[in-house]
This record gives structure tokens, C-alpha cells and sequence, in this order.
């Protein structure tokens, strides 16, 4: 017999039973559902819907509204605050239990055995043999005292997730050796999807390497006051009343010592909203704020996802402190291929075309195989007959954010430069012509250095790509085919506007 595990069926199948099959099963096998039966089952169920298994703060709730116990009751005798249970995590459990076994029904504590008991003996009706039913679910109950206890917002889903084993598996090592971990890509390029994945890993574990997980995603510039309540409110609930009343720096010195008393990873998703260039004052307060946690966390460990490597950051990587940085690139042949076979382009040559074009950027791959079935009809080869580069959105706002905020002008002056010479050459630019060209300008001059470090931030942000000649060893550089085109169109005007100096080399 398949294990639960293996089973791979969501609730949904169950309805579609045959009613007179249905009858018959249940004469052949009637199990008494026990609290710990429907835990295994539906906990089966929420590793198959979620990538995850139930933590034993959901767990806890769960076996409190089974024996129909007010949330007063269940949090009696456990480390959890009532306003943490019942106000943040239950609302948050009913959700996703009423999408993953309501069939099409809410899911709420006054109800909840009803369902768990028909769903563990429809199952068993349908699925379980006589003499290993008892035996299998034995096998597949959960771990309680080694359950990891997920904080806050869940990641997205990584049901769409290909590739990245070699990433993953670093990354796995990272986070246990290291206080802070960097994933750095341009959008899209799967940062957060890797983070995710991560995490699902992590809560199946038998021997869990934390023992909570929190989970913070920006899309604008919080208070860092704001921040470090939230964060206190979501690990230790019930200090938080007491706590926010004292400065931001006794609030942060109060997370620290919390995160310092357990194993925690701490992800941030796109810390690059934290460091506006125009916010200096916030800039500041959070280059501290990171460098404190960096510097004290001990046996936990800081996960950040980022567009770009904030300069703050970028000083502590250089000073050799305790923080590793990981450049997320295109998804590898194999990866690539696989998806966009499962977006519908079979063709092979076309794949291998696409996939070089937009560099097994996931994001961008979807984007064009949307665009290809709506208006080529599905058709790739009719696509790539027009010779067009398409950028997405999600590339041309991030583009947007650093032409227009970001980039100085000597970054912009040499992506300019190098988009003007690969279109009109068709060749990747060599450095020794690109000092030439600088050297021929005769306003603003800038040092050598100062042109090696704007290349060098360039290239860790995946706007340049390098290339060395393996004979001459001579290094050259090239774009992306989406940043090319982005540069060569400007749709908003801010290429040209961010290079309006001239720039010249200083002796």
C-alpha cells in the first residue's frame, strides 16, 4: 500500500467517491477516528496543499477544539500568549484548513472535529487496507517535540518551484554556520522562491536545526521603532505591552536577547525597500539596526533577499564579518527547459534560444510565454522570426528604480556606453576601449579605481557580465539582452536624464 505520504490526494478527490462504492468501503473497513488518527491524516494533507508540516502551535489549537476547549483553556500549561493563539495564529489556521480539506466550506473551531473526522474516515474508507491501516498512521504521526514553530506571514507557495539543488544545498549549510546569509538577484531570478523552498525543507526535518522561523516581507520602509515591535510582538507576544513603551534601542537589545535564547531564522524578503537613497535618516538607523543583529545572534541566523547589496552591507562583506553572500543567477539548461515545457514551448532549439536570451531568468521566461500564446498563438518560432527582446514589468520597474534612484552617473554613463558599442558592433566591449572612450571625455574627471568599483558594483548587481579571453586573459563586457533593450528604448526617459555628465579619467 502507498503511504499517506505518497498518497499525493487532496481532499477534493474524496468527494468524487461513488456513493455506492462509498457504502460498500465503509461496511469493509470502520476505523474509530481518534484525535491522533485525524492529526496524522490531515496533517498529510496540509504537507501536500502547503509544502509543510503542522506546527505544534497549530497543533496545539487543533487538539484544544477537538476536546471543544475555550482558547482560555487550551493555552493553559503552553509558552504561547492567548493573543498570539487566538487572535493571530488560529485565524491563520482556519484559513488554510478551509482551503485544503473545507471543500469549498469555512473551517472554524465550532466545526472542526466534524470535518477532521469525516475527512480521516473518508480516507480511510477509500484507501487504507484492513491489516495496515493502524500501522501506517502510526508511522506518519507527527513529531510534536520537534515540530518548528513558523512565526508570523507564511512564504508563498513553491509549487512552481524547478532546479536550484546546488543553491539549496549550500544554502542549508550557510544558515547553520554563518549568522547572515545574502540571496542577491535581479527580479525574478527566483530569490524568494529559494528562500521559501528552503524553509519547506527545514519543517520537515527530524531533527530541526531551529526552532522557529519568522517570516517578514517588505514593500515599504516601515519605522524601524514600527519593525522591532512587530518582531517582538510576533516572538514574545506577551512582553509587548511593557516593551513598547522604551526606546527603540532598548526594544531592539530586548529582540536580540529573545532571539539569542532559542535558534531562530530570521528572513527578511526584499530588504532592498529598507535602503531608499533618499532616506538617509532611515538608511542609517537600519544600517546599525542589521549590524547589532549581525554581531549578536549567536545561534540564530539572519536570511535576506535583496535586488541589490545595500553599500552598508557591502562594508560589512568586505571587513570579513560573519556574512555570506550568494548571487542567485538564471535557472541551469536542465531546470529551464523543464519549465518552460510545463509552460507549453516544447521545441527544443526554441527553448535553448529563449533560455539565453532572457538568461533562465523564471520570471522573464513566463512573461514572454505568456505574451507568445497571446499574441503569436503559441507559435515560438514566429516569435523569435521577429528578432524582439521583451521586458517584463517586473524588470522595467526595478529598472526604473535604479536608473532614476540607485545607479550613479558613471554606472550609468558605462551601461550606456557598452549598449551603444554591442548594437552597433555586435561584440562585447574590452576594458582597455572602455577607458579610452572615458578618456576622451573631458569633464568630471575620475580615477582608474573609480571605474574598476563602478564595474565591480555593476557586475554584482546583474546589469554588466563579464567575459575573459582565455588566451589574452583580457577582460571584456557585455549585457543582458532585457537590460540592452531597456537602455536603448529608455521608456522613461531616466537613461538619458542620469547621464547627462560628462565624465572623464583623472591621472
Amino acid at each position: 500500500m502507498d503511504s499517506i505520504a505518497d498518497s499525493k490526494l487532496e481532499y477534493g478527490a474524496l468527494s468524487s467517491i461513488n456513493l455506492e462504492e462509498e457504502a460498500v468501503s465503509k461496511v469493509q473497513f470502520t476505523v474509530k477516528v481518534t484525535f491522533e488518527l485525524a492529526l496524522a491524516v490531515v496533517n498529510e494533507f496540509v504537507f501536500t496543499k502547503q509544502g509543510r508540516h503542522l506546527s505544534e502551535a497549530e497543533i496545539l489549537i487543533l487538539k484544544g477544539a477537538w476536546n471543544d476547549e475555550e482558547y482560555e483553556e487550551i493555552v493553559k500549561n503552553s509558552t504561547y500568549s492567548l493573543n498570539y493563539l487566538q487572535r493571530g495564529l488560529a485565524c491563520r489556521l482556519w484559513n488554510m484548513l478551509s482551503e485544503t480539506i473545507g471543500n469549498g466550506e469555512r473551517i472554524g473551531k465550532k466545526n472542526l472535529r466534524i470535518f477532521l473526522e469525516q475527512v480521516t474516515e473518508e480516507y480511510y474508507a477509500r484507501f487504507a487496507p484492513i491489516d495496515t491501516r493502524f500501522a501506517a498512521i502510526e508511522a506518519r504521526k507527527p513529531n510534536i517535540e520537534t515540530s518548528i514553530q513558523f512565526i508570523g506571514r507564511k512564504p508563498p507557495d513553491t509549487f512552481n518551484f524547478y532546479g536550484r539543488t546546488k543553491e539549496l544545498a549550500h544554502l542549508q549549510e550557510l544558515i547553520i554556520k554563518e549568522r547572515c546569509v545574502l540571496l542577491v538577484g535581479v527580479a525574478g531570478i527566483g530569490k524568494t522562491a529559494l528562500a521559501t523552498k528552503l524553509i519547506s525543507n527545514l519543517s520537515v526535518e527530524s531533527k530541526p536545526r531551529f526552532d522557529q522561523i519568522i517570516w517578514k516581507s517588505f514593500s515599504h520602509v516601515p519605522l524601524l521603532h514600527n519593525l522591532v515591535s512587530e518582531l517582538i510582538g510576533l516572538i514574545y507576544p506577551s512582553e509587548l505591552e511593557s516593551e513598547t513603551h522604551k526606546n527603540t534601542q532598548e526594544m531592539i537589545s530586548f529582540l536580540i536577547k529573545q532571539l539569542q535564547s532559542s535558534r531562530c531564522l530570521l528572513v527578511f524578503d526584499a530588504l532592498e525597500c529598507l535602503f531608499q537613497k533618499n532616506n538617509f535618516q532611515k538608511r542609517l538607523e537600519y544600517s546599525l539596526f542589521f549590524r547589532q543583529l549581525i554581531d549578536e545572534l549567536n545561534e540564530s541566523c539572519l536570511l535576506l533577499t535583496t535586488r541589490s547589496l545595500p553599500d552598508e552591507l557591502d562594508d560589512l562583506i568586505e571587513v570579513g564579518s560573519s556574512i555570506r553572500e550568494i548571487k542567485i543567477e538564471g535557472l541551469d539548461i536542465d531546470a529551464a527547459m523543464h519549465f518552460l515545457s510545463s509552460e507549453g514551448i516544447k521545441n527544443q532549439e526554441h527553448c535553448n534560444e529563449l533560455i539565453q536570451i532572457y538568461r533562465g531568468n523564471p520570471s522573464e521566461l513566463q512573461a514572454v510565454v505568456k505574451r507568445i500564446n497571446q499574441f503569436f498563438a503559441g507559435n515560438s518560432e514566429r516569435f523569435l522570426e521577429n528578432k524582439s527582446t521583451l521586458v517584463s514589468r517586473k524588470i522595467e520597474v526595478m529598472l526604473d528604480h535604479m536608473f532614476g534612484e540607485l545607479l550613479s552617473p558613471i554606472q550609468c554613463k558605462i551601461l550606456t556606453y557598452i549598449a551603444e558599442k554591442i548594437i552597433s558592433t555586435s561584440h562585447s566591449v574590452s576594458f582597455r576601449n572602455l577607458l579610452i572612450h572615458i578618456k576622451d571625455q573631458q569633464n568630471n574627471p575620475i580615477s582608474t579605481l573609480e571605474l574598476i568599483k563602478a564595474l565591480e558594483k555593476l557586475e554584482r548587481q546583474s546589469l554588466l557580465e563579464s567575459i575573459k579571453d582565455p588566451v589574452t586573459k583580457e577582460i571584456s563586457f557585455n549585457l543582458q539582452p532585457v537590460v540592452k533593450k531597456y537602455i536603448t528604448t529608455d521608456p522613461q526617459g531616466l537613461v538619458k536624464t542620469s547621464n547627462t555628465s560628462h565624465l572623464a579619467i583623472a591621472s
